[in-house]
């Protein structure tokens, strides 16, 4: 195909998305520019606009995947996909954290707009999507990781206290804060999660759970 057949196709495509009202084609069309329109300004605002306009759920996912085949680290597809993390119904929310995970990691423009929307925001959904993307595009971040020890006090939500064990599990050295973060997890946390610390803890060399937490509550008596 050529140049111009192809760029031909693709704003086809991109006039069937603003203007059709069938969401078999919408979901069709949007299918074929996940492969076409990599890069391609006109189609990563078309496929948004569908994001933001659609009622139909189904239609919003396939759009969502093929933004994430297309828009690696766009700052345009990253605020679209943040924005349904906040707003969307819950499996919306969680299709678009897992395809934030894929095309944002390391993007610091996704890690800034990801910690003030866990700051201005009390709603626990989007708490813990926003602790599900921070765990796997903020790694070491420091503010990623400070925003995801505040969760862990907000929060007696089991679900996202085990994805900051998760989060922190692969950091290197745990400061003062991440302890003190474990300590609260550790008092007020379930069996489950507990359990999930215990393993976490043996896996970093620590021979027993008793004996770490020990240490915890040495390391953070007051001097």
């Amino acid at each position: 195909m050529s140049n111009q057949q192809e760029q031909y196709n693709i704003d086809f495509l991109v006039q069937q998305l603003r203007t059709s009202q069938d969401n078999a084609v919408l979901k069709q069309t949007a299918k074929h520019l996940g492969f076409l329109g990599a890069n391609n300004p006109d189609v990563i605002a078309a496929l948004i606009h569908v994001v933001r306009t659609t009622i139909d759920e189904p239609t919003r996912w396939v759009v969502i995947q093929s933004l994430s085949e297309i828009g690696t680290d766009n700052n345009d597809v990253i605020q679209t996909l943040i924005e349904q993390l906040n707003t969307a119904r819950l499996p919306t929310r969680r299709i678009a954290a897992q395809n934030l995970a894929k095309i944002a990691v390391g993007n610091q423009y996704a890690i800034t707009s990801l910690i003030s929307l866990a700051q201005i925001t009390e709603e626990e959904h989007t708490h813990q999507y926003v602790a599900y993307s921070l765990r796997l595009i903020g790694k070491a971040n420091r503010e990623a990781v400070n925003t995801l020890i505040d969760l862990i006090y907000k929060s007696s939500d089991e679900y996202i206290h085990n994805l900051c064990i998760d989060a922190f599990r692969n950091l290197g050295e745990w400061n003062k804060d991440i302890i003190d973060a474990l300590i609260h997890i550790d008092k007020t946390t379930e069996f489950y999660t507990r359990f999930k610390m215990s393993r976490m803890l043996k896996e970093r060399g620590y021979t027993s759970y008793s004996s770490f937490r020990s240490l915890l509550e040495k390391i953070n008596q007051p001097e």
